[in-house]
């Protein structure tokens, strides 16, 4: 009995390392994508995700702003961001425009000002 159970579990754990190996080969072999490439005229581009945002918030405002940038709700909740709307959220208005202490600014990269942009005009 003792056997019977050892090899079952020799098999299953056998064919997961097989499977994970499939899956990381198939990964290695999948065309790299270019981060800069902008979407052909027939494609849609991809909405930010709230992980792609929150980085974003937490890598340029969260030193700050701490109560604001807790969360999506925290931003939503304290009038950061307004959904739907990035020109009416103070979130994205102060990008390169009002000065942090220590005499910079709210400065951020065009990707992550599209990033910004782009998650809160599609928030709900």
């Amino acid at each position: 009995m003792k056997q019977i159970i050892l090899s079952v579990m020799v098999g299953v754990f056998l064919a997961t390392v097989c499977l994970i190996n499939t899956d990381a080969l198939a990964d290695n072999n999948a065309p790299k994508k270019d981060p800069a490439a902008k979407p052909a005229d027939n494609q849609v581009a991809a909405v930010p995700t709230e992980a792609e945002f929150m980085k974003v918030i937490n890598d340029k405002c969260l030193r700050c702003h701490k109560k604001a940038c807790v969360s999506v709700d925290s931003l939503k909740q304290s009038k950061w961001v307004v959904p739907g709307k990035p020109e009416n959220s103070p979130a994205y208005k102060v990008i390169g425009k009002n000065k942090k202490p220590g005499g910079t600014y709210h400065n951020l990269k065009d990707d992550e000002k599209k990033i910004v942009n782009d998650f809160i005009k599609n928030m709900k």
